[in-house]
């Protein structure tokens, strides 16, 4: 890029710092107003909330309290007529039911006042019903109302009722008709369908405020609306206690903010104790609240906008000789020899701002001068490092606390076979693999945490074997890590080597089975494990029958010809991972693991003695050699020693030779039941 374009963008970068500061400035003034602004308004919300939220609830408590008491007055006007017909029927009980029927029909009170009027004789035989046709009997002794009556009640009122024919809910008011002594001679009552324009007409077409209703619950143990402004919720159940007529909402913390909370009021009727309920929207309830909160937000936001415009100027104002400094000092960013344009003159901050400018750019540029001395010195001792890397057949690599590579050398590179620049940025976990990550993960840990670390990761078949040297890289301090300088070396032959000498050294040189040594190894382990495991082991001895025979009569090589014929039969008589040994001339033992019982000991060693039966054909000649086998059984926390166990399957091998040899010989305490 030239050097003029590159110039001015960092002018224009500048300039674009300059304006922003004043902008910040006068942002953050506006953003404290704003902030005092909202906590005044919240404080003022909260307070305006509560103090209207009681005025409505005491308005609407005395709203609902004087609807309740007009409506007792209804029922108490209705119960007054039922009084009056029963002094007007009290000298006509002795006529017929259709004469008291037709009376009671002319009265002109009911038709206005019940929808239907009745008279029930004190047993609750029904006399006469307006709503009822003649000859239909019925009986009304256990009805609520009619043993109120009974019992001495000067008036009743029903639970709620629902019509059978009309669905519609209903309610009956019933006095009684008394002799001169005060006898009950009668009950006469009087039904109000709930449902028509003569009781709860006027009260069921009256909203609370605008878009409030009222509601009627029944009382007793199952309460129900009597009254809805939804015709469907007529009758169905509602709350004894606690009642919203279905309006409630979830409560929520920021209530006072936005309020979703209707204003329920409720009054219980004396009458019946029936409650009616009054409900009034909390969006109608509450919005002459919302309604300010809009204008203040309004105005708030005006204010805001003035307010920063205001500060906006004050800051260009006050930091205009600032502005002039940040000129001069662009100068001489491009020009150092403009240094001497400096106001350090100046008596004030700006001053010595442009003083202490000044001598910092001459301390810098004697700095540069020396950094890109010991620069170029760095350069060439890199350089140096990296070629010397370079010519190191081992692995070396650097990685960062991201675990990602910052340098490797050639011969890491042609290992994995990828130039050194595209390994640079992978991540060990992408280099190596998932699988040899995680196996060489914990030791990078230790690593990482300021610890020396060597270890040696080898791949699943053995194929490669590595050496690991993992060395934290520590800042100038010597305070904190900043990354890991990891050597690799590649170990495989040396690693083959061993392992090649070491199974020299427990293998037999004739057979191939384990020796000695490595049968007294094989066997410490095998009784470890059935400890640890909880499962038995046992030791088969194994011993041929007349070999010294052989040997005399025909010479050493045809002996050891029939030695290495017999330890193949023997490996193939035992399982896949028992161990077989030769731990004589002419001795062997068999180290069995996971025994099951002693069965199945005895079960592998007739097999050891029947493969033997069959003769061994060398150079023309059949030689017989017949085995005898003893055994032995290591159970779990028996506390038998290796010797111990050894010489008891010795004393049994003695006692199968004894018994005629070419048998199978156990402890009396490990044979089978």
């Amino acid at each position: 890029m030239p050097w003029g374009r590159k110039r001015v963008s960092a002018q224009k970068k500048k300039q674009i710092m300059r304006h922003s500061i004043k902008l910040r400035m006068a942002v953050a003034t506006a953003m404290v107003v704003t902030l005092i602004i909202v906590l005044r308004a919240l404080s003022s919300q909260y307070y305006a909330y509560f103090s209207l939220k009681e005025m409505l609830q005491n308005h609407q408590d005395a709203q609902v309290r004087l609807v309740a008491e007009q409506l007792d007055e209804k029922i108490e006007s209705r119960a007054s007529v039922l009084r009056h017909m029963a002094q007007q029927f009290a000298p006509m009980l002795a006529g017929r039911q259709s004469e008291l029927r037709r009376i009671a029909a002319q009265m002109p009170d009911p038709p206005d006042t019940f929808n239907a009027v009745f008279m029930a004789s004190p047993n609750g035989e029904m006399i006469f019903s307006t709503a009822v046709p003649e000859g239909v009997r019925i009986n009304l002794g256990d009805r609520d109302y009619f043993r109120a009556i009974v019992r001495g009640a000067p008036l009743a009122v029903s639970d709620l009722l629902e019509g059978k024919l009309t669905k519609a809910p209903g309610m009956v008011l019933a006095v009684p008709l008394r002799g001169p002594g005060g006898e009950l001679r009668a009950v006469v009552g009087g039904v109000i369908n709930l449902s028509l324009d003569n009781f709860l007409h006027e009260l069921a077409r009256s909203p609370v405020g605008v878009t409030g209703s009222y509601c009627l619950v029944s009382a007793g143990p199952h309460p129900r609306y009597a009254m809805h402004r939804n015709p469907a919720r007529l009758l169905t159940p509602a709350r004894a206690l606690g009642e919203t007529c279905g309006a409630e909402q979830p409560e929520s913390f920021w209530e006072p903010i936005r309020p979703r909370q209707p204003i329920i009021a409720r009054y219980l009727l004396e009458s019946n104790g029936w409650e009616l309920i009054a409900v009034l929207p909390a969006d109608e309830a509450y919005a002459p609240l919302f309604e300010t909160r809009r204008r203040v937000s309004v105005i708030a936001g005006i204010s805001l906008l003035i307010a920063s415009a205001l500060m906006w100027l004050v800051m260009w104002r006050l930091l205009a000789p600032l502005q002039r400094l940040h000129r001069a000092v662009r100068r001489v960013a491009a020009n150092p020899d403009a240094a001497a344009e400096l106001p350090v003159g100046r008596e004030d901050e700006i001053g010595e701002l442009a003083a202490t400018f000044a001598e910092v750019m001459h301390q810098l540029s004697e700095r540069e001068a020396a950094l890109k001395t010991a620069k170029d010195h760095a350069a060439e001792s890199e350089k140096r490092i990296e070629a010397i890397a370079n010519h190191v057949p081992d692995f070396v690599s650097f990685i960062d606390m991201n675990e990602r590579f910052v340098f490797v050398n050639q011969a890491y590179a042609r290992h994995f076979g990828l130039p050194a620049q595209q390994i640079i940025g992978l991540s060990l976990r992408e280099l190596w693999g998932t699988q040899a990550y995680l196996a060489s993960r914990p030791h990078l840990e230790q690593a990482f945490a300021g610890k020396p670390v060597k270890f040696t990761r080898e791949s699943p078949d053995g194929s490669e074997c590595m050496q690991f040297t993992c060395q934290p890289a520590w800042n100038d301090a010597h305070d904190a890590i900043h990354g890991l300088h990891l050597f690799a070396r590649n170990v495989t032959s040396e690693r083959q080597k061993l392992r090649s000498l070491e199974a020299q050294t427990v293998s037999d040189h004739l057979t191939g089975l384990l020796n000695r040594k490595g049968f007294d190894r094989r066997f410490a382990d095998a009784l470890a494990h059935a400890d640890a495991g909880g499962q038995a082991a046992a030791l088969l001895l194994v011993d041929l029958d007349d070999f010294k025979a052989v040997n005399d009569g025909y010479g050493h090589s045809v002996g050891d010809r029939l030695l290495v014929a017999f330890a193949q039969r023997l490996t193939g008589s035992v399982r896949k991972d028992d161990a077989v040994a030769r731990i004589g001339g002419d001795e062997f033992a068999v180290i069995l693991e996971n025994v099951g019982d002693a069965r199945a000991v005895e079960r592998i060693a007739n097999t050891i003695v029947q493969a033997a039966l069959a003769p061994v054909v060398i150079d023309g000649h059949e030689h017989a050699a017949t085995v005898s086998v003893g055994s032995a059984i290591h159970r779990p926390g028996q506390g038998m020693s290796v010797s111990e166990l050894f010489m008891r399957a010795d004393m049994a091998l003695y006692e199968a030779k004894r018994h005629g040899k070419a048998r199978y010989a156990a402890p009396l305490a490990d044979a089978p039941a």
